[in-house]
């Protein structure tokens, strides 16, 4: 979805049509509703329903515009206070069983106030796309059954047409749809000939009132401990911090938590922060449950996310899985909450309706009343404030099981070794020794592509992106230049841009060049390189996953994909290529990252029996932070960053928004902010800016932040809220982009 455009003024309510009402309605007789329409305004509009048969979350059908749109139903019967004569009437009501309930509704104006979006937006965002657009997918709900006649005849009568027989065998064993009888290879010609002879019959079946628990699995690892105290402690509402090292069964508790909400009758919803894990994790649950799933991401075709949702709408699915987008899924037995990897930064969506799905679960938590639980091995400093203030039960799994070894952490000082392709003489031999021993090992670097600079040695010309502030990644696999921040490609170049050189040469390590190197160093090996260029193709990713589980020696090289929750029980040897960026950055969220990085990498070494060792090549070895972190655990090492956090003012003990303009000519987008810019008379709130982007120029234009921070919500969003409507106000607004953002991850 697209940023917010600023220069969209709020708009009264269309004004009806003559023909279209043939006289003026009148409150008594005609109840108004207000509707959220999907468009970049904050407000909603007021129409009439003449029917009088709309109710809170309904779906209409409204003229908008000169066009008709789908909007959201949000309140009814209260007459607007303008002119009456202006209102237009609905064109009608969208007919279907994708309703939306009440808590949805509640959910969706929370978070438009909150995250201070057009609530026609926010509904949009929430919905899938064909539920939005008043459409419904096709559910074939007939099912083919024997008749009297058919329960009577046996197979063998139908020995001429073998294959009559098999079908009239199937459905002695159960009813079938459509679906079934295409997986079992049953063609139409074979189903109209057993109708024909009176042996079956199409069935309407009755729409499920609730998911049927058929059977639950139990594996032979018993709970510990800690894990049996973490359920015990797990009431039936509030939000619960499940802190557990990597290895020490999160998942267990998950599932254990699940089963008992199941056998309640009661559906439980879990996310998981991106689509790679998904597959993963539905297999879980499918080895543990025999219960219908429904799975909403991205991924997805817009048939099958709706008919996920509508799973979930109707109690039929008793478990749903997804990502950010799914915390809005209603449920009809709402019963149990799971964010797996709470803190990570991919439940904060950056573009457009920027909300953050970890904090909405707990909101929602609260609505409807059941436990809500946050699972991370490295917790965000936002959550471990709010466990430390009483908001949130902290639970902790100190231990791994016994089968389970500890992973040893070791720091290589890189200042003075030799380096080539970011890869240490030392390192390439504890690489030898896994792979001899018949291991894995993982190698991690943040950074794909071959190179991140293409330099001229004769006068340091520096290849960069002609619509960013960027520099161009050289790729290998495709001999051109990219970059990775608006997508342009260049050919690589031959001769330098500045003084015609040909001594070009690509500089820094990204993950080909490491791949490349590897495959040079340990000719004949496995190397797998997982990154986001290696997996564009649909299923690349868990084909990769499993050649991975296989076992057997290999060297996997790659970003962030690896470092998410993967089980990967023949890694010995996980390293740290290069983490030193975090600590110069001007981000001051960056240390809390390298340590949840460092920590959530390493887990994946020694998973099961075999030890497991962490290497971690950096020149900032004697750093306080990374040592205490490897020495005392992320726990103490979190302390000492809130600690920091709380001295200077930071979240989470303040609280931040930005107001973003972007423009292809800067001086607008600056003046649009430094309008904005005056100071709070009341000195609640600061007004730092405007200032560049760290990338000030991104795909042509030019990107400026107007940054508030105040010590309580309260005053945050009485200034911000001043400040939205003093930029919709302004002549300037047409010539900029602009949006907002509460509790911004990237404030550069």
């Amino acid at each position: 979805m697209a940023d917010i455009i600023g220069n969209s003024k709020p708009q009264r309510s269309p004004r009806p049509s003559t023909a279209a009402t043939g006289a003026t309605p009148t409150a008594s007789n005609s109840p108004y509703i207000t509707v959220a329409v999907p468009a970049p305004v904050r407000q909603a509009f007021s129409y009439l329903d003449p029917k009088g048969e709309a109710r809170r979350g309904a779906r209409v059908r409204v003229p908008f515009r000169g066009k008709q749109a789908v909007g959201l139903v949000l309140s009814c019967g209260e007459a607007p206070a303008f002119d009456l004569s202006r209102i237009k009437p609905i064109s009608g009501l969208v007919e279907g069983r994708a309703s939306v309930p009440e808590s949805f509704v509640s959910l969706c104006e929370w978070a438009a106030n909150y995250y201070v979006h057009p609530i026609g937006e926010v509904v949009a965002a929430a919905l899938p796309p064909l539920i939005r657009h008043g459409r419904e997918p096709h559910i074939d709900s007939l099912t083919l059954a024997l008749t009297q006649a058919g329960k009577g005849c046996q197979p063998s009568s139908l020995a001429r047409s073998p294959a009559q027989g098999r079908l009239l065998q199937a459905l002695r064993q159960s009813d079938l749809n459509k679906d079934a009888l295409k997986q079992q290879a049953f063609t139409t010609q074979v189903v109209n000939s057993l109708v024909a002879k009176g042996y079956a019959e199409w069935r309407q079946q009755p729409q499920p009132q609730g998911f049927t628990l058929h059977d639950t699995r139990h594996p032979s690892l018993a709970l510990t401990d800690e894990q049996r105290q973490a359920i015990n402690a797990v009431g039936s509402q509030g939000t619960y911090l499940l802190q557990g090292i990597t290895g020490s069964g999160k998942t267990e508790v998950y599932l254990r938590l699940v089963e008992a909400t199941l056998k309640a009758g009661k559906q439980a919803l879990v996310l998981v922060p991106e689509i790679g894990l998904t597959p993963q994790t539905v297999q879980r649950f499918q080895a543990r449950f025999e219960v219908d799933i429904a799975v909403l991401h991205s991924g997805l075709t817009d048939r099958e996310r709706a008919l996920a949702w509508m799973q979930a709408q109707q109690g039929s699915a008793g478990l749903v899985l997804g990502t950010r987008s799914a915390i809005f899924t209603p449920l009809r037995y709402p019963g149990l909450i799971v964010i797996d990897e709470e803190h990570d930064t991919s439940f904060k969506q950056q573009e457009g309706f920027r909300y953050n799905a970890r904090d909405l679960a707990v909101l929602r938590g609260s609505m409807e009343s059941v436990p809500v639980i946050l699972g991370s091995a490295t917790p965000s400093l936002e959550s471990l404030a709010n466990a430390q203030q009483g908001r949130y039960q902290r639970l902790e799994l100190t231990h791994r099981p016994a089968s389970f070894q500890q992973e040893n952490y070791q720091i290589m000082d890189t200042s003075h070794l030799p380096m080539k392709d970011g890869l240490s003489q030392a390192l390439k031999q504890r690489i030898a020794a896994t792979l001899d021993a018949g291991n894995q090992a993982l190698l991690f670097i943040n950074r794909r592509g071959y190179a991140p600079v293409l330099h001229c040695n004769s006068c340091g010309w520096i290849a960069g992106c002609r619509r960013c502030d960027a520099r161009l990644t050289y790729h290998t696999s495709s001999e051109g230049l990219y970059c990775h921040h608006c997508g342009i490609k260049e050919r690589r170049f031959n001769q330098c841009q500045e003084c015609e050189s040909s001594d070009l040469s690509p500089l820094g390590v990204g993950t080909q060049r490491v791949e490349e190197h590897l495959a040079q160093a340990f000719a004949g090996r496995r190397i797998l390189r997982i990154d986001r260029d290696s997996t564009r193709k649909s299923g690349a990713l868990n084909k990769m996953f499993q050649e991975v589980a296989e076992g057997g020696p290999a060297i996997l090289v790659g970003t962030q994909l690896l470092a998410k929750g993967h089980h990967f029980p023949g890694v010995t040897l996980v390293a740290l290529l290069d983490l030193d960026g975090a600590f110069y950055t001007a981000d001051f969220r960056a240390l809390e990252r390298m340590g949840q990085l460092v920590l959530q990498v390493g887990g994946r070494a020694g998973r099961e029996s075999r030890p497991g060792q962490v290497v971690i090549q950096t020149k900032f070895a004697t750093h306080p932070l990374l040592k205490l972190l490897l020495g005392q655990g992320y726990s103490r090492f979190a302390d000492e960053v809130l600690k920091e956090r709380q001295q200077t003012g930071l979240p989470p003990y303040a609280f931040h928004a930005l107001i973003r303009a972007s423009s292809q000519d800067r001086q607008a987008a600056a003046q649009f902010l430094e309008a904005l810019a005056t100071a709070d008379p009341s000195g609640r709130t600061q007004v730092l800016g405007p200032v560049p982007a760290l990338m000030e120029r991104k795909a042509g234009r030019h990107r400026l932040l107007l940054l508030l921070s105040a010590q309580k919500r309260s005053h945050l969003h009485g200034l911000l809220m001043q400040k939205v409507s003093q930029a919709e106000a302004s002549k300037l607004s047409r010539k900029v982009r602009w949006a907002v953002d509460v509790d911004p991850y990237d404030i550069f």
